[in-house]
C-alpha cells in the first residue's frame, strides 16, 4: 500500500535543491581562449577544459553562452543576435557542453538579460535612457537595455527559447549581474516605456522618487521571471548571479540598498512564484574587492565565511545559495589587491565546510595563475 501512495504523490512534489549534493562550479568564458589557446581547435580546447575541471573536482560548468561584446558562442540566427566570429562559428559552446555532459557535469548557460551590444545597436528605442532622454552609456563596453520596453521583453523571451531549444539538456540558465544603474547615481532608466509604466501606477509620482526606485528594479525582476519561465518549460533550472557589496566595516549592504542603488531587488526576485521562481542565487563575495575599495584589513580570506553566512540569511531558504569567489585582481579607491594562491585557497577552504555550493571565476585565470592545486582544495 505504501508503494502505491508514493507513486501517486511523487509526481506532484516540487524539485528541491540541486541534483548533486554539493556544487563545485567553475566559470568558463570562451572570450579568453584567443589569448590562452591561440593555436588550438574547439574540440581540443573542450578536452582541456573538461579534463582540468575533472582533476580539480569540479562538477558544474558555468559556461558563457552569449557575451554582449562578442555575441553567441554557438551558431544562431535568432533576430538581432550576432555569432562570435571564431569560436562561436566553431560552436565552442556545444563542444564543451557535449563533452562535459558525457563526463557527468552539469552545464549552466550564462547569459546577460540587461546588456547586449547587437540589440542596443539595432534598436535605439529599447535602450535605457538618462533623465534628459539620452542613451544611458556608463562605460564604453556596456550596452544597457530597458527592462520596461515590452518589445525587448518579447525579444528576450524568444532568445531564451532559442537557446534552450538548441541545448535542451542544460542544467540551468543563469543571468549574470543584471543591472539598471552601474554607478548608483539614479542615471537610468528613464526610457519612455519605463516612464509610461511608472505614471500608470503612480499618477502623482515623480521620476526618481521612492516608488520609482522600487519600480525600476521590478523591471529586472520581470526579466528574470521571463527567463525562468521559458527555462522551466523545458525542465531546465534558472538562476542569477550578482555582486553583493560590503560596507566599510565588513558587513553586507542590505537588499533595500542594492535595490535602490543598482536596481537589483533580491527580495522581489526570491519572492517570484511558480514557473518564474529562481532555483538558485549566486552571491559574489570578493574580499579583495572591498579591501581595495576601503583598505580595511577585516577584508581577508577569512571574511568570506561570515559574509557567506550573512548572505545565506538574506536569502532565507527561498532559493539555493551559491557563493562565488575569484582569484581576480581588484582595483579600488584605496588600492589594488591581487590574491596570492594561498589566499585564494584559504577563501575556498573557510567556506567549503559550511557552504555546500561554491563557484569560482574563472577557468582562464586558474590556468594562467597555475592555481589548479589551490582550486582542488575544496574537494
Amino acid at each position: 500500500m505504501t508503494k502505491w501512495i508514493l507513486i501517486l504523490i511523487l509526481p506532484f512534489l516540487p524539485a528541491l535543491g540541486f541534483a548533486k549534493p554539493e556544487m563545485r562550479g567553475l566559470r568558463v568564458d570562451p572570450s579568453y581562449f584567443y589569448e590562452l589557446y591561440p593555436e588550438k581547435t574547439a574540440p581540443e580546447i573542450a578536452q582541456l577544459v573538461v579534463h582540468k575541471a575533472m582533476q580539480a573536482h569540479v562538477n558544474t560548468l558555468f559556461l558563457y553562452a552569449y557575451v554582449s561584446n562578442h555575441g553567441a558562442f554557438y551558431p544562431t540566427d535568432y533576430p538581432l543576435t550576432t555569432v562570435e566570429t571564431h569560436f562561436g562559428e566553431k560552436n565552442i559552446f556545444n563542444e564543451i557542453y557535449t563533452l562535459a555532459r558525457a563526463h557527468d557535469f552539469h552545464v549552466v548557460a550564462v547569459i546577460n538579460v540587461t546588456d547586449n551590444k547587437s540589440v542596443w545597436d539595432a534598436r535605439p528605442e529599447w535602450r535605457s535612457k538618462t533623465p534628459n532622454g539620452g542613451d544611458y552609456k556608463p562605460m564604453s563596453q556596456t550596452y544597457i537595455l530597458s527592462a520596461w520596453h515590452p518589445e525587448y521583453r518579447q525579444w528576450l523571451q524568444g532568445f531564451v527559447k532559442d537557446l534552450t531549444d538548441k541545448f535542451p539538456h542544460l542544467y540551468a540558465v543563469e543571468a549574470v549581474e543584471p543591472t539598471v544603474d552601474c554607478f548608483w547615481r539614479m542615471e537610468a532608466d528613464f526610457n519612455p516605456e519605463a516612464n509610461k509604466a511608472f505614471f500608470a501606477r503612480h499618477p502623482d509620482g515623480q521620476l526618481g522618487d521612492k516608488n520609482w526606485l522600487v519600480m525600476r528594479a521590478e523591471g529586472v525582476t520581470d526579466l528574470l521571471g521571463i527567463m525562468a519561465e521559458v527555462s522551466h518549460a523545458k525542465g531546465i533550472k534558472a538562476g542569477v548571479v550578482q555582486t553583493w557589496p560590503a560596507l566599510a566595516d565588513g558587513s553586507l549592504s542590505t537588499p533595500e540598498q542594492i535595490r535602490d542603488d543598482v536596481g537589483f531587488d533580491l527580495n522581489g526576485i526570491l519572492n517570484l512564484q511558480g514557473a518564474k521562481k529562481m532555483d538558485f542565487v549566486v552571491g559574489e563575495l570578493l574580499w579583495q574587492q572591498w579591501r581595495g575599495e576601503f583598505g580595511n584589513p577585516v577584508f581577508n580570506p577569512a571574511w568570506t565565511l561570515p559574509a557567506a553566512l550573512e548572505f545565506k540569511d538574506l536569502v532565507a531558504n527561498r532559493s539555493e545559495v551559491v557563493i562565488h569567489i575569484e582569484i581576480s585582481t581588484w582595483h579600488g579607491q584605496h588600492s589594488s589587491v591581487t590574491p596570492n594562491l594561498a589566499e585564494f585557497q584559504e577563501s575556498l577552504e573557510v567556506i567549503s565546510e559550511e557552504i555546500p555550493h561554491i563557484d569560482v571565476y574563472d577557468y582562464s585565470q586558474i590556468e594562467n595563475r597555475h592555481a589548479w592545486n589551490a582550486l582542488a582544495a575544496w574537494k
